[in-house]
């Protein structure tokens, strides 16, 4: 899907952060991490952009798999190719017991699994603070199916430090908690989470956004909601439950556009 001609002229037109600068140092640590979050011991991914020297503070992109595949976005989504100066960090769940399903799965509501997800994201941002130079201007979250309903829940617990939203083929898990810009992805055909609910999402952030329209539904096309006070788009497609590669280029053009002002 190419990029819209709003979205061109949204990256004109938002100013860019101001370049500040971090102390210098080496580079802190990238690939797989081990992090005790509580009593369990959690692991994700970092992939750093070529060239990085922690002095730039760097966007940062969390994307979150689908339950069942914690390598799945790790060969979908190659944060630091799409965006050259961007942090990818490749989060990977837990089953939701050891006595029942052993897939790798996220919460999806507030207080479901201890919260366990949401102290995940609050030590993983402490771990980056603390070893990489990161613009927390510009921390974005996506995901696919289970892991786009977790970057829901993100939106309404922790939308203090996120500066934009992208779910593909999720459901809204409760009602975003303040102005974002978000975009959507959903198939006509997705027999595992159904189109409506994409709709409906869209709906939700339209609200949440004080747009005067939502985006246009039903037609495989990019729609972009109407005199928002941050940008909301449904992409539609003819495929099911899916991550097409090209998702990733209009998720990253929505996320360079974005950006917490100083």
């Amino acid at each position: 899907m190419k990029m819209l001609w709003w979205l061109a002229v949204l990256l004109l037109a938002v100013p860019r952060p101001a370049a500040a600068t971090c102390p210098a140092a080496s580079p802190g640590p990238t690939g797989a991490v081990d992090l005790a979050v509580g009593a369990e011991m959690r692991t994700f991914v970092v992939r750093v952009p070529s060239g990085y020297d922690r002095r730039t503070p760097a966007p940062v992109v969390f994307v979150f798999h689908p339950g069942g595949n914690a390598e799945y976005m790790l060969t979908r989504v190659n944060v630091p190719k799409a965006w050259p100066e961007a942090i990818g960090v490749y989060p990977r769940g837990l089953a939701r017991s050891p006595e029942s399903d052993l897939r790798p799965i996220w919460q999806t509501r507030r207080g479901e699994l201890n919260d366990r997800d949401l102290a995940f994201f609050d030590a993983m941002m402490g771990w980056l603070r603390e070893h990489h130079c990161i613009d927390e201007r510009r921390v974005f979250s996506m995901g696919f199916s289970n892991g786009a309903m977790l970057t829901s829940l993100l939106s309404c617990e922790r939308s203090k430090d996120i500066a934009g939203f992208a779910m593909v083929a999720g459901a809204a898990t409760c009602s975003p908690a303040t102005a974002k810009p978000a975009i959507i992805f959903h198939g006509l055909s997705d027999p595992t989470v159904q189109y409506e609910r994409g709709v409906a999402m869209a709906q939700e952030w339209t609200t949440r956004n004080g747009c005067t329209a939502p985006p246009a539904n039903g037609t495989v096309a990019c729609s972009a909601a109407t005199s928002c006070s941050a940008p909301v788009v449904l992409c539609t497609h003819a495929g099911g439950h899916v991550y097409e590669p090209q998702f990733t280029k209009n998720i990253i053009d929505l996320f360079k556009a974005a950006g917490k002002k100083p």
